[in-house]
């Protein structure tokens, strides 16, 4: 019988700002409670002998390129799939980046939701990063860190609506809005689009676009084209990322299972004009390993980049070594 990946399981804290945003979550319960009347129900993928990864933990899954990708984000912790999952969790990411320019640059992520049942069974506290981590340099992944609370009123087979109210170090306040669209092209090829709409209050309107076109190869197998755009009024600029990527799972790992992601991505912004400010190749090696909870990452990569207009483009080699634990609502009760 093929092993089922443990990845099915959820993995979240913060206290200072968790009792302020808890109290701004009582004033939300009135407009959740007519949101549940809408019960969200799944439908599972139609296949004649579905493989493993087709289950009922893959909500609202149309066709198997859905229900495969869905499954190796999950697998790889993609934000885009973590801001969409119903229980608690936190994962907590430590990652050494080092290129042979700047040396090793050690980092620290939290991100993850806690459920609040007692308020709605639709309004979450949040810890989140980047919508789309596929392709960004860790420098990227972790520029932003929000503590907030999300309010969800719709969710189906193809949309989803979010209202969130994001508090950020400074401190600032980021009232915002998410809207989600996705649809089955044919049984092989899948589209998904996200935007997300936020107000700084020191900084201004932001807002960040993002895009995937997947299609399964086979039923171990996945290509994606990704394209996302962001603006942010304190920068008056647009940056862009666009990467595309092949993602293959092993099932010769009977207790852990690994999987692995060849990319290639091109970044760049529209100031002084529009120019080109990376561009990265790498794979990205992922295994579970020693407990269910337990991820390490390898990511070797080789990126042409320049940070300004002005500069020369150099070519630099580099290694993200990602340790990561992903607790699930289990796990943190027993904590």
């Amino acid at each position: 019988m093929a092993h089922r990946p443990h990845t099915s399981r959820r993995p979240g804290c913060c206290r200072g700002t968790a009792g302020v945003l808890l109290v701004l979550a009582a004033g939300l319960t009135g407009v959740a409670t007519a949101a549940e009347e809408a019960e969200i129900t799944e439908s599972p993928v139609n296949t004649t002998n579905p493989p493993h990864w087709v289950d009922s933990s893959h909500q609202f899954a149309t066709n198997r390129a859905q229900a495969l990708v869905q499954w190796m984000d999950d697998f790889f912790g993609a934000p885009v799939r973590d801001a969409e999952r119903a229980d608690t969790f936190l994962r907590v990411i430590a990652a050494d980046d080092w290129d042979e320019r700047d040396g090793h640059d050690w980092r620290f992520r939290l991100r993850g939701q806690v459920s609040l049942p007692k308020i709605s069974s639709r309004v979450d506290l949040i810890f989140s990063g980047e919508e789309s981590e596929s392709g960004l340099t860790e420098d990227q992944r972790s520029q932003e860190s929000d503590v907030g609370l999300r309010l969800n009123f719709r969710d189906d087979k193809r949309s989803r609506f979010d209202v969130t109210l994001s508090l950020r170090q400074g401190p600032a306040l980021l009232p915002g809005l998410r809207y989600r669209y996705q649809l089955p092209l044919t049984d092989n090829t899948w589209a998904r689009f996200t935007q997300r709409l936020q107000y700084h209050t020191s900084d201004g309107y932001r807002s960040l676009t993002n895009f995937d076109l997947n299609r399964a190869i086979s039923d171990h197998s996945a290509l994606r084209w990704g394209g996302r755009i962001r603006y942010r009024e304190d920068k008056e600029f647009w940056d862009w990322n666009s990467i595309i990527s092949y993602r293959q799972w092993f099932e010769d790992h009977e207790d852990y299972p690994s999987a692995v992601q060849y990319f290639f991505s091109v970044s760049g912004r529209d100031q002084p004009q529009t120019f080109e400010t990376d561009y990265r190749i790498g794979v990205q090696y992922r295994k579970q390993f020693f407990r269910d909870f337990l991820f390490y990452e390898i990511e070797p990569n080789y990126r042409w980049r320049r940070d300004t207009y002005e500069e020369e483009r150099e070519g630099v080699f580099g290694i993200v070594l990602r340790l990561e634990v992903m607790l699930d609502d289990d796990l943190i009760r027993g904590l």
